[in-house]
């Protein structure tokens, strides 16, 4: 396969139910392989995947938690894609709306042939809380690739960057995670990212 170069990143479509998941292929006709992108709401998905693709408004980004109540695929080359799930734990959502996202991110996590990789987004000045922990959990046990993304490091200095790592780290509990310091208004982990993304698709 040839290497990913992560420009040319378009929007391809919304969904919310399997019928409407699209079938991503590349130029060879091969099935793209998928990275999903899951966090809390207001976690900075749509700043990080912007950040990615290095396009400021491809992600549509909004002051409003929880305002994404679909899945969003985008691809990069034509060569991988990236979905973008709703974010999860933002009370002022309607609990009608709330109650659909959790089959609806669970469909598309469980049954889902091209997914290959998570992207956990945290907050790094935040704990895991039980809906963390369920996550990570679920994570585990379909033996998913993961990586957790420590957003919004420009929010706190060098030293409680490390200490608030070391207790997120703890608090999932988790041996062998990999994880990266990400900030999109620093273009922080960008790089980074992209290099353990290479690496963990580079058989794909």
């Amino acid at each position: 396969m040839k290497p990913f170069a992560f420009k040319n990143a378009r929007f391809v479509s919304s969904a919310t139910a399997p019928k409407g998941f699209p079938t991503l292929r590349d130029p060879e006709g091969k099935p793209m392989p998928e990275v999903a992108v899951a966090g809390r709401s207001n976690v900075g998905k749509s700043s990080l995947l912007n950040n990615l693709f290095q396009s400021k408004g491809l992600v549509k980004t909004s002051a409003t938690p929880g305002k994404t109540q679909l899945l969003n695929f985008f691809t990069l080359d034509d060569r991988l894609a990236f979905v973008d799930l709703p974010g999860y734990g933002y009370a002022a959502v309607p609990l009608s709306v709330r109650q659909k996202w959790g089959p609806m991110i669970q469909t598309y996590l469980s049954n889902r042939e091209m997914l290959k990789i998570i992207l956990f987004l945290f907050d790094i000045r935040r704990v895991p809380n039980e809906e963390d922990l369920l996550l990570m959990q679920w994570i585990i046990q379909n033996e998913k690739s993961a990586i957790l993304v420590l957003t919004k490091c420009d929010k706190v200095t060098k030293n409680e960057r490390n200490r608030n790592t070391q207790k997120i780290l703890q608090g999932f509990g988790v041996e062998n995670l990999h994880y990266v310091h990400h900030s999109s208004l620093k273009d922080t982990g960008r790089r980074e990212l992209m290099g353990m993304l290479k690496e963990a698709l580079k058989d794909e």
